[in-house]
């Protein structure tokens, strides 16, 4: 048995898609959202010991998610199970069957010619499911589940011809068995369709359309009135404006008409539409528009009524805007119009507004998605006044880099939205016990940047080296005030660093890119920085917190101070690496030859140039110095590696090893590279799903082969392995057994070990629980 004996996901960092409808909060008080082709199940409840995080990932679609509904149950309890739709033409149903919170792909609906776009669910009183999902192929479809039937069926098609249907909402009109289904459409119209089940009928007949909207209706949510029997519709459009449309029983709406005097001159328009009671008999519901809400200047993506079983009697809507704005609306006696009660948002920010957002199941919370994917969460307090609260977090791009500083105590990421990101634990101090409890979170984001991320390599706890798509290398020193920040939330010691040399912060520039050092007397005197008046965002704040930070101060606040730029290669800088002495630092570009695939080693104590390898024919994948700094691996887009030796008498590296067509085992692409901890040995990984392990030929001192493959291959011929990386100390001693890690491009992480005793490399573990996959046939 190995020293390992338990592993457990500890941190998730991931961002929702940039969809509307792509996040959705339970009664059972669990979230679920889309990110990438995954759905994770986050619990935002912050307590003593926990401040909110992911407990699950599952992955069944092959592309993005675009929407996800916890299933509507008639009775208000606690959900079981949830749809997801997405680009791959699907939707599919999740089921927690054994009510222990592990959701299963249970079935998949495969129907639509084209993106699914949106889908809703409700689950009547005798377990009949109806689900409804809408494409871009201008169709929605009706499927429904009865009881004891293992799958579902597609019972109806609604071809709206060339007309989009954006949204969707599907509810029970009160004390009747008749199913409403309202679809909000790109002609600016709400179409209406009815289904009485008590007839045994499955199919949805046409009704009315509600008009009204200028431009597209991108939102739709029901809420029933108490026990009149009444209903009300929120939609909210494109237009920038939200309307309100009321059903009301045909008694009760004479009732109210006869005990109003109405002015003749002034008569809103009515539709009727007849439905059973559950009693059997018969009535009518008449449709009328009841208000109309001017309040936000952007789109509208988002209406959102506050639970209804909330212990507060008075109705309240959310509404979410592209003008970075959330509003909560609620009836005005006084006046007799729908006032916002609370304004939320975000004050600057290089941010495009809100997607998307939820009441919590009690209502005093919101949670909000942001245009880039970002998690902001409200929390209204004893005086009425709302608060913001700890989030998740992450990036909302492809993840392309990702390295430790060099004493452990944080991580950097580096993505394809264009961002740096520093992630590490918050630390804090129960009440009692005066113990810590913990959390991973983003702690600060030092470069937000104008071309997507390709690498990032530490030179230090507090400096690092970052490429993009871009010829130009870029160094950052951390500022002091992100120095006070970590050793406040994290508990890490800077004692060592001279915080006279730290600038404060940093700020960018207008339509710039590098990020400029802040000192304080700059914040006193508002210098060399932008006018706060003219550049809101771009103005730097220095922060106390005693929580990690909000998206608006991770874009604005955390910057880090650029401090040199590195020219040397003719086309994008594709990967780097550092050696662990702190000296050197290698870089290698895109490239389609010799020369262009030269890798360049800089002194990190001057930043010049050292010496360019020449070695590779093509783009060099990735770049690994050994853990004593004495040698640099590359390997290359042309299928071989190459070894470098540090040679202490003249200052350069110099070629020790390189494979080729005749000692190499790879037949594809090498996509990664890592060496043991001891420096010893290295392995290689590839697009033809080998793994390699390398050490020196002591075969033959006069042999020409200085390396050899030490093992046999691990070959998985159906994936591509894209990542490996060694664990810093060996499994076991006696044996002098390695443990390593190998990702590969289908997402997976396979934990292997080996020894020179064995033959091969053996398989270890397949961390299931990071990402539950559920392949379908």
């Amino acid at each position: 048995m190995s020293t390992f004996e338990k592993i457990k996901t500890v941190y998730v960092s991931s961002a929702i898609n940039s969809t509307p409808n792509c996040l959705d909060w339970g009664v059972n008080g669990l979230v679920i959202y889309g990110s990438c082709n995954a759905i994770h199940l986050y619990d935002p409840q912050i307590t003593n010991e926990c401040d909110g995080q992911i407990i699950s990932s599952f992955v069944a679609h092959t592309k993005r998610v675009n929407s996800v509904k916890w299933v509507q149950n008639i009775d208000n309890c606690c959900q079981q199970d949830f749809v997801s739709c997405s680009t791959d033409n699907t939707a599919i149903l999740w089921e927690d069957i054994l009510l222990t919170g592990s959701y299963k792909a249970y079935e998949r609906l495969i129907g639509h010619s084209d993106v699914v776009t949106i889908n809703d669910a409700i689950r009547l009183a005798n377990q009949t499911l109806i689900i409804v999902t809408a494409a871009g192929d201008c169709t929605v479809k009706v499927w429904i589940k009865h009881k004891n039937e293992n799958t579902s069926q597609c019972v109806q098609t609604i071809d709206f011809d060339s007309i989009l249907c954006l949204s969707l909402k599907i509810t029970l009109l009160p004390n009747t068995n008749c199913l409403l289904l309202a679809c909000g459409l790109s002609n600016s119209k709400i179409q209406l369709y009815m289904n009485d089940f008590s007839n045994g009928d499955s199919v949805f007949v046409p009704s009315h359309y509600l008009i009204g909207h200028e431009d597209w209706v991108r939102s739709l949510d029901f809420i029933s009135e108490g026990n009149l029997g009444n209903l009300l519709l929120a939609s909210g459009s494109q237009d920038s404006v939200i309307r309100l449309w009321r059903f009301t029983m045909e008694e009760s709406y004479n009732t109210c008409k006869s005990n109003k005097e109405l002015d003749d001159t002034l008569k809103l328009e009515s539709k009727t539409f007849n439905v059973t009671k559950q009693d059997g008999s018969d009535c009518s519901y008449v449709i009328q528009s009841e208000t109309v809400i001017s309040g936000h200047d952007g789109w509208i993506y988002g209406v959102h009524w506050k639970p209804n079983f909330c212990t507060e009697k008075k109705m309240e809507l959310l509404s979410v805007s592209m003008d970075k704005t959330l509003a909560v609306w609620a009836y005005d006696e006084n006046s007799g119009l729908w006032v916002d009660l609370i304004r939320l948002g975000e004050v600057g920010g290089n941010t495009l507004g809100f997607y998307g957002g939820k009441f919590s199941p009690d209502g005093n919370s919101i949670l909000a998605q942001g245009h880039n994917g970002s998690f902001h969460l409200w929390t209204k307090n004893n005086n009425g006044s709302w608060t913001p609260g700890v989030t998740i977090g992450g990036h909302f791009g492809s993840v392309e880099d990702i390295t430790w500083d060099p004493e452990g105590k944080y991580i950097v990421s580096v993505s394809s939205d264009q961002t740096s990101r520093i992630h590490a634990q918050w630390l804090k101090s129960k009440p009692v016990e005066n113990v810590h409890s913990c959390n991973w979170h983003e702690m600060a984001r030092p470069q937000v940047h104008g071309y997507n991320m390709s690498s990032v390599a530490m030179l230090s706890s507090l400096s690092f080296v970052s490429s993009a798509e871009e010829k130009v290398i870029r160094a950052f020193q951390a500022p002091y005030n992100f120095l006070e920040n970590m050793s406040q939330l994290s508990k890490i010691n800077f004692d060592s660093v001279d915080i006279t040399k730290c600038p404060l912060g940093a700020s960018v520039p207008s339509l710039g890119l590098s990020n400029k050092a802040v000192s304080e007397d700059d914040c006193k005197n508002n210098t060399n920085q932008p006018k706060k008046k003219d550049y809101p965002e771009h103005y730097f704040i220095p922060l106390s917190l005693n929580q990690p930070p909000t998206e608006e101060d991770l874009i604005q606040n955390t910057l880090w101070p650029e401090i040199q730029k590195l020219y040397g290669h003719v086309y994008e800088v594709y990967c780097l690496a550092s050696s662990s002495n702190h000296k050197w630092l290698a870089s290698a570009a895109k490239a389609t030859s010799l020369e262009l695939a030269s890798i360049i080693i800089w002194n990190t104590d001057n930043f010049q140039l050292v010496q360019k390898l020449e070695s590779h024919n093509l783009t060099v994948t990735q770049l690994a110095f050994s853990p004593d700094s004495k040698n640099l691996l590359s390997v290359s887009r042309d299928r071989t590696w190459s070894l470098f030796e540090y040679d202490v008498n003249t200052n350069l590296f110099i070629i020790k090893s390189k494979s080729d067509k005749h000692t190499g085992i790879h037949t594809r692409i090498i996509w990664c590279c890592a060496w043991t901890h001891d420096s010893i040995y290295f392995a290689t990984g590839s697009r033809d799903g080998k793994l390699v392990i390398w050490g020196q030929n002591d075969q033959s001192v006069d042999s020409k082969i200085t390396y050899c493959a030490k093992t046999n291959p691990l070959i998985v011929s159906e994936k591509s392995f894209t990542a490996v990386a060694f664990a810093p100390t060996l499994i076991s001693e006696c044996k002098k057994t390695y443990f390593l890690a190998v990702g590969a491009d289908c997402g997976s992480i396979s934990l292997y070990k080996w020894s020179l005793e064995e033959k091969s490399v053996t398989p270890w573990l397949k961390i299931a629980d990071l990402i539950n996959e559920y392949p379908f046939p």
